[in-house]
């Protein structure tokens, strides 16, 4: 038998925790002799669970309750091989390995929920500021903007809470005034667009389906030269696209992100 790299691999969390049969523990040492990108990966998991068990030993939030070894001991001693010697130290050794590896799923499952976030919300802020582009500067888009109203009974009810959304007020740079409203589409992506004009440059607020900012408006970096800034209003993502500095952007979403929500949240 040969162990491939995606086999090698897939039995390195039981290989470290010495849980496989000696053939196949076997298998694995040959493959790790010859292939130095495995042996990275072991080498990295290796000390990803020492810094867990570490972790989880240095907690006392995590410890096992006082009595914890003797009565798991007492409980499995009966199925315990003849002649076989329980230890205290092995089952406090074995809670810690637990607690680190059930560490391990956890923080595995977040980091990648997270990834899938970030990334879910950087496609959407980049269409976000193609549609600034292309429908608040320049003109050019392929499917022609329709009325709010229209967009309401069409595609998303929400879209008419913005027919009548107030440009934000009291911001250092004075007025804010509104230049259009309407919904259009940029990369089959719709969105409800208020279009305003705040110290003589162009504004986009872009409302879309879809989450990922967070209800507290935060910068969103893109391959475009437009700024962008970010939050989520119930369902709906809201961009508020410029070529201002990052922190009147940023100034203009955190104006708007609580009337925003309002009228969201009712619509």
């Amino acid at each position: 038998m040969t162990v491939t790299c995606r086999e090698a691999r897939e039995l390195a969390d039981p290989f470290l925790s010495d849980q496989l049969l000696v053939e196949t523990t076997n298998e694995i040492v040959r493959h790790l002799e010859t292939c130095a990108a495995c042996r990275d990966e072991f080498a990295a998991r290796r000390t990803l669970r020492t810094r867990l068990q570490s972790a989880v030993a240095a907690s006392p939030a995590l410890a096992p309750r006082p009595g914890f070894a003797a009565d798991l001991t007492a409980r499995l001693r009966p199925a315990a091989a003849p002649g076989a010697v329980i230890t205290r130290r092995a089952w406090i050794e074995s809670w810690w390995a637990a607690a680190a590896a059930l560490l391990a799923l956890l923080g595995g499952g977040l980091f990648a929920r997270d990834t899938v976030r970030r990334s879910r919300l950087a496609t959407l802020a980049a269409n976000a500021s193609g549609d600034h582009q292309n429908c608040a500067i320049t003109f050019n888009l392929r499917e022609r903007p329709i009325p709010l109203e229209d967009a309401a009974r069409r595609y998303d009810p929400a879209y008419a809470s913005l027919a009548t959304l107030d440009p934000p007020a009291g911001l250092p740079g004075g007025a804010v005034d509104v230049l259009d409203r309407h919904s259009c589409v940029f990369e089959e992506r719709r969105f409800g667009h208020v279009v305003f004009r705040y110290e003589g440059h162009v504004v986009s607020l872009l409302v879309t389906s879809g989450s990922g900012a967070g209800s507290t408006p935060a910068l969103v970096t893109t391959d475009t030269p437009y700024r962008v800034a970010s939050f989520d209003a119930g369902s709906h993502a809201v961009f508020v696209v410029s070529d201002l500095p990052e922190r009147d952007v940023l100034g203009v979403a955190q104006a708007l992100a609580a009337p925003v929500a309002r009228r969201l949240s009712t619509s």
